[in-house]
């Protein structure tokens, strides 16, 4: 039996956890959750339940977390102090970036790859992007120069850039990949880019065997969104990151089958990248499959491999038959429909 930290935000998040949990059972994973809710997080502060989840992924050392919910950007600038800088500044940092910051999770995994049986321009695109993730303009330090000029650092490092180029390398050469495309701006942030591109060449250059290029992140977009197939794997830092993982998303159909692996040196957290979706909030036909992709993918590398291939054999069933899908797949299915459906599945299979 595996103990995995199960991390709750708000929202849908608590509306799609209990479908999930019961397609993981019903595979028949050998999982104890140990579970923590954390409702809507006040930016900028580790309160007590942001600082349970901390602990449960601490104790387990493997996480599967929903979206946590942050107040809208408004009103974390009303409350903010901004003439304090730092990890615990009250201004609006993002709780799902100081969960990360706490736990020393330093690079973000996000395949990209459509869903079996989801519509989409790129069949078959079969993407790696890496991201770094724990510095860049996400560090969140921010303040006030006057009233209404607020200033925001962008924090580059020698020593974060070569621990993920490092991974990058390492992470190519375990999954078979060939290619490595370095996404900057270099050009513009001449300093802060350039330093990640200049650690980037010289880790590089001491594996040759491994093909190589560089793309600034305009013209990267661009090449994505008109043939993705020439890319592999894609290395870059946080912002552009976050971005290009979203575009990433959109290129292999959805959210469906959208999801992050965040890995530090102890632990790992498998985490669904979407959820804020208010509008759907007691409706019951939120899509689950936002968080069971990264449920899958947790089942799978922590050797119960066979349960999460059931499950995905039993999603793509259900996505391609049609017939019980949540509106937003096209359909007019209820969430725990779907979730019925994919149970079924898996027992018919």
């Amino acid at each position: 039996m595996k103990r995995v930290a199960l991390i709750v935000g708000g929202g849908i998040s608590r509306e799609i956890v209990p479908p999930v949990l019961a397609i993981v059972a019903a595979a028949g994973a050998r999982i104890e959750w140990d579970r923590v809710d954390a409702p809507t997080l006040e930016a900028g502060t580790m309160d007590a339940n942001l600082a349970a989840a901390v602990a449960a992924v601490e104790r387990c050392g493997v996480g599967l977390k929903t979206r946590l919910t942050a107040p809208p950007p408004e009103r974390a600038f009303a409350a903010a102090d901004l003439s304090v800088d730092g990890d615990d500044a009250p201004g609006p940092m993002n709780p799902n970036v100081l969960l990360r910051r706490r736990l020393g999770l330093y690079a973000g995994v996000i395949p990209i790859r459509p869903l079996p049986g989801i519509p989409t321009r790129f069949p078959g695109v079969d993407l790696l992007l890496l991201r770094e993730i724990t510095e860049d303009i996400y560090k969140g330090i921010e303040h006030e120069i006057v009233p209404g000029v607020v200033e925001s650092l962008k924090v580059v490092t020698r020593e974060a850039c070569e621990r993920i180029t490092r991974f990058a390398y390492a992470t190519l050469r375990e999954r078979g990949r060939r290619h490595l495309t370095f996404v900057h701006k270099a050009n513009i942030m001449k300093m802060s880019d350039g330093l990640f591109l200049a650690t980037v060449r010289r880790v590089a250059a001491d594996n040759p065997d491994i093909g190589y290029r560089e793309m600034i992140v305009d013209a990267a977009c661009m090449q994505l969104v008109l043939d993705p197939y020439p890319f592999d794997v894609l290395l870059m830092g946080n912002h552009y990151g976050d971005i290009v993982s979203n575009l990433g998303s959109g290129l292999a159909g959805g959210i469906s089958g959208a999801h992050a692996i965040n890995i530090g040196e102890r632990y790992r957290v498998y985490e669904a990248v979407h959820g804020e979706a208010p509008h759907l909030e007691g409706t019951g036909r939120a899509n689950p499959l936002p968080l069971l992709s990264p449920a899958i993918a947790l089942l799978r590398d922590v050797g119960e491999s066979a349960a999460a291939e059931r499950i995905a054999a039993a999603v793509a069933r259900v996505l391609e038959s049609g017939e019980v899908l949540t509106p937003d797949l096209g359909g007019r299915a209820r969430t725990d429909e779907m979730a019925e459906a994919i149970v079924a599945s898996m027992d018919a299979g």
